[in-house]
């Protein structure tokens, strides 16, 4: 994992939506924790087996509706982005409020997560080599990386810390450094804290996205950001689908794994279909490209405004969080609820014991599915680039 310094630019000085001390309900800061975490959970197991294709590529394959667990059949397997949702709740029950106890717990975390997927090591010497022999210069500031991607952690402080902190910017920025120096990763990853903020505070009967957008465009003072959101506003007046919208931005062969693009991709299919889970998890994955960093957070946010009871019941009994149980999920939610009430709570709330050797059997066996995976796509893959090379 880098370390990274900030690049040029400035971080986010706008004010929030609302207050970062506004009070939550128990009951809705209960639901939203708990549809959060299935929210991300079921969505990135449903894009998995697209994540990668040109979207024709997976229509080929898998066909368009609805969509099923395929990555490996018949049962939901997480990967990196839930994982790191349960990391960083881990590294927030840890921190004692403070923030710099957070950022240290969080890094040590992504980095004992990494060096346990030997295959993410594997993919990155290979790539960097092609990029070598090509000449290709790369530049991964704003990249969704392996186990850190910034946009699924501001997702769970926005819950986590809403009515009980108001310096969240501060929070939000160490967490952000953690894996990513670019100021404009900041600018994202404050955009859908703010949106997880609105989705924890509206109930799906109460949520107007066409006032949420302008909200977002209020609280947003990115020029690129600005601009697409600005976009977006037109485009949820007149109804325009997912796969258009991408297509007017330039992104009609797959979700690019940056995470401007993902943000506002991400936060469109959420507003467009604000009261179905499917149809915002559908909409994403099917865009392709890095359509599981869409799916997770189009998915964490309808399952944050709509709970888990709204989210098809056979998606959530079928998805996989192994090696954590549905005990230890139930106790994470406890303990994550009313954090951060006073000393007590505090002291009581710690996180919960971490997996290790469960954990590393579970990232052997997601490399083994990824393997199958890219053997089931090489002929597709193969033949779609021979056409192209006719043309």
């Amino acid at each position: 994992m880098h370390h990274p310094k900030k690049d040029a630019g400035r971080e986010p000085s706008r004010p929030s939506p609302y207050p970062w001390l506004s009070p939550v309900a128990t009951r809705l800061r209960e639901r939203s924790v708990e549809g959060l975490l299935f929210g991300c959970a079921v969505a990135e197991a449903l894009a998995q087996a697209h994540n990668g294709l040109r979207p024709r590529v997976g229509l080929k394959l898998y066909g368009r509706n609805p969509l099923e667990y395929r990555f490996q059949p018949g049962v939901g397997l997480t990967s990196h982005r839930t994982h790191a949702l349960l990391i960083t709740t881990q590294a927030l029950l840890e921190s004692r409020t403070d923030k710099d106890r957070f950022a240290n717990s969080l890094r040590k975390r992504i980095s004992w997560y990494q060096r346990a997927f030997p295959i993410s090591h594997v993919q990155s010497f290979f790539s960097s080599a092609v990029r070598k022999f090509r000449n290709v210069s790369y530049d991964n500031s704003l990249d969704l990386g392996f186990g850190d991607d910034p946009l699924v952690r501001s997702l769970i402080l926005a819950v986590g810390l809403q009515g009980g902190m108001n310096n969240f910017s501060n929070w939000l920025e160490k967490s952000v450094e953690v894996t990513h120096g670019d100021f404009r990763v900041l600018h994202a990853a404050t955009l859908t804290a703010y949106a997880a903020q609105i989705a924890q505070l509206h109930e799906d009967d109460a949520l107007d996205p066409i006032k949420t957008i302008g909200m977002l465009i209020d609280a947003t003072e990115e020029p690129e950001l600005l601009d697409h959101l600005r976009g977006l506003e037109s485009y949820l007046r007149s109804r325009r689908s997912v796969a258009f919208v991408a297509k007017q931005f330039g992104w009609s062969n797959g979700a690019p794994a940056d995470v401007m693009s993902v943000s506002i991709l991400g936060i469109y299919s959420w507003l467009r279909h604000p009261r179905s889970y499917r149809n915002a998890v559908e909409r994403a994955v099917l865009l392709g490209g890095s359509c599981s960093a869409v799916a997770v957070l189009a998915g964490s946010l309808a399952g944050i405004t709509l709970g888990k009871n709204r989210i098809p019941r056979h998606w959530t009994k079928g998805v996989s969080f192994f090696p954590y149980d549905k005990a230890w999920r139930e106790q994470l939610i406890e303990r994550l609820k009313d954090w951060p009430h006073g000393v007590e709570d505090i002291q009581a709330a710690r996180g919960l014991p971490s997996q290790y050797l469960g954990q590393i059997a579970r990232n052997s066996w997601v490399s083994l599915f990824g393997l199958i995976h890219a053997a089931i796509r090489l002929p597709v893959k193969s033949v779609a680039f021979s056409l192209r090379k006719k043309r």
